[in-house]
């Protein structure tokens, strides 16, 4: 890698640290969308691997709700790591920039419409059907594109969630979507030992981003820290859907 793509790299990690500490979601995409100035996107992919992981074990065990959270959303996890490998390689398409482009498009209108009065609602009854259809949904989007963020995230807001347990369930489940995202590479021959070293390297600066956005979090209001989610994912989107432009 060349020292414009190292300081790249480190940067977009410790930004995509920061709003995973605080909002518990978006290291993937803002890594992505951050590194895609320097890095190719297969690549960029590989790297985010490791420190998403190992991102997410933290903030799934950062709690006291983990048995409990699980067993909520275990239908969703199981049908988005079946639907992720399924379409990763059926399709051969992971990481295609249009298809990340179009779904930049839908966090943009989702992030618009939900920072307006609009409130959807889903109800823990219909969490029973819901779950495994949106895990299966999101799980086919990521084999794509390798960020799952639709219809996932939008979903996952809307539910009767505390904001601490919300935070804890995007952990869980970005384990195992990034766990089948990681087998889906693996397939695709995707991991050299320069990708892996330098999502390796990453682990620093992305917890060093964590640690300040966890700091952040505890330390604004419910109405602000909703507020901030739906800003990050309204970025996010616009910088996924720059390549239609």
């Amino acid at each position: 890698m060349t020292l414009t793509q190292v300081l790249v790299t480190a940067a977009a990690f410790i930004v995509a640290g920061i709003a995973k500490g605080a909002i518990g979601m978006g290291l993937p995409p803002i890594a992505l969308a951050l590194m895609s100035f320097a890095v190719p996107l297969e690549s960029a992919i590989a790297m985010m691997v490791v420190p998403s992981m190992a991102t997410n074990i933290w903030q799934a065990i950062y709690g006291r709700g983990f048995v409990r959270l699980l067993a909520r959303f275990r239908t969703m996890a199981a049908a988005s790591v079946a639907a992720l490998i399924f379409v990763a390689v059926a399709f051969g398409q992971l990481g295609s920039p249009k298809a990340a482009a179009w779904v930049g498009v839908i966090l943009v209108i989702y992030a618009g419409l939900a920072l307006t009065a609009w409130r959807p609602a889903v109800s823990r009854a219909t969490e029973r059907w819901a779950n495994p259809l949106i895990g299966a949904a999101s799980g086919a989007v990521a084999g794509i594109t390798g960020v799952a963020a639709v219809p996932f995230l939008p979903y996952m807001q809307s539910l009767d969630i505390d904001r601490h347990d919300l935070v804890q369930a995007l952990g869980i489940m970005f384990i195992f979507i990034i766990g089948a995202l990681t087998v889906a590479l693996a397939i695709q021959g995707a991991f050299t030992p320069t990708n892996l070293l330098g999502g390796i390297a990453a682990i620093a600066p992305t917890f060093a981003g964590v640690w300040l956005g966890q700091k952040a979090r505890h330390a604004v209001s419910p109405e602000t820290f909703r507020r901030i989610f739906l800003i990050g994912l309204f970025i996010v989107g616009l910088q996924m859907a720059r390549s239609l432009l």
